[in-house]
């Protein structure tokens, strides 16, 4: 049975080689090597760093989290050490796990972005950038660069020029104006995407009338986007065939796992779900497993855009 089990699972993404299909979201899994985190890490296929700036940020003021219904709201704020801490004191421990990994880049601006680019370039086990373009929760930079195409335009031209690295867009949950966004990053050569980031969303404190969360709005994560979040998946997938597409959002078991990868989704990033259970990638791991076993599939591959088949 194990010998049957080899290379089930494995997935390539744009020439990069992954033993499972399964990467942790930004921010949900820190970098590994916390404690508890070990055996999560034998179950992904790859690493997903905390979203890095190139300098030091200590994010928003508490409280930053709040559970909702199906779900929790985050207004982290993108708190990191740092490139230069990140490189001394994370990045070798994290290369020690033998997993191939992805650095989120969270710059302010696109003189941030293109010199964590440079800096992090000569690293062999940094197989990818995912170039956080999306992220709700800080006043500069993330969705500040979606909002204005001409400058995402130039971040993304270059970027291009000096990456040495496979590049992935981390794009917003923008179920309405997807397409000129996707247009606009095939333009310039990019055909990774991540689908999608967190929800922009609100809570109240009723106690104290006023707002939770000192930026007022946060992101909302979890199985209550997973709906949404699919859709967009597919019809990103139907139209565009020749992107290559990372879905994240409400991953709590492999029913939504392979939901995704039947629409297309090649890898997929569990999210919230690591909250609920660090290690809940490994039973998601183990009941995919089953369920392909189970069809009679030989392969996660033969999963994968199986339904855009039938367009």
């Amino acid at each position: 049975m194990k010998e049957a089990n080899r290379g089930l699972l494995r997935v390539n993404f744009s020439g990069i080689e992954f033993e499972t299909p399964f990467l942790p979201a930004s921010g949900t899994f820190g970098y590994g090597a916390e404690p508890g985190n070990f055996k999560a890490v034998q179950c992904f296929g790859g690493l997903v760093t905390k979203g890095l700036s190139y300098k030091k940020r200590e994010g928003n003021p508490p409280p930053r989290i709040k559970e909702t219904p199906c779900g929790l709201i985050n207004s982290i704020g993108l708190e990191n050490p740092g490139i230069e801490e990140f490189i001394e004191s994370i990045l070798p421990e994290m290369i020690s796990f033998g997993k191939p990994i992805i650095v989120n880049l969270a710059g302010h601006d696109e003189r941030e972005f293109l010199l964590m680019t440079e800096r992090l370039n000569p690293f062999k086990e940094i197989v990818a950038y995912e170039i956080n373009i999306s992220c709700p929760n800080v006043s500069k930079g993330g969705l500040e660069f979606f909002k204005d195409k001409k400058v995402l335009k130039s971040l993304l031209r270059k970027i291009a020029e000096i990456s040495e690295k496979v590049n992935i867009v981390k794009i917003p949950p923008d179920i309405f104006n997807y397409e000129e966004l996707v247009d606009l990053l095939l333009s310039e050569g990019f055909r990774n995407i991540t689908v999608a980031n967190t929800y922009p969303a609100m809570v109240l404190d009723i106690e104290n009338l006023d707002f939770y969360f000192d930026r007022k709005s946060g992101g909302l994560s979890g199985p209550a986007i997973f709906p949404l979040t699919l859709r967009l998946v597919y019809e990103i997938a139907k139209k565009y065939k020749e992107i290559n597409i990372i879905a994240s959002g409400g991953v709590v078991s492999y029913v939504e796992a392979i939901q995704y990868f039947l629409v297309g989704a090649k890898l997929v990033e569990i999210g919230s779900g690591n909250f609920i259970d660090p290690n809940i990638v490994c039973k998601i791991k183990v009941d995919l497993e089953n369920y392909l076993f189970s069809k009679g599939f030989s392969s996660i591959s033969e999963v994968i855009g199986r339904l855009l088949k039938f367009q």
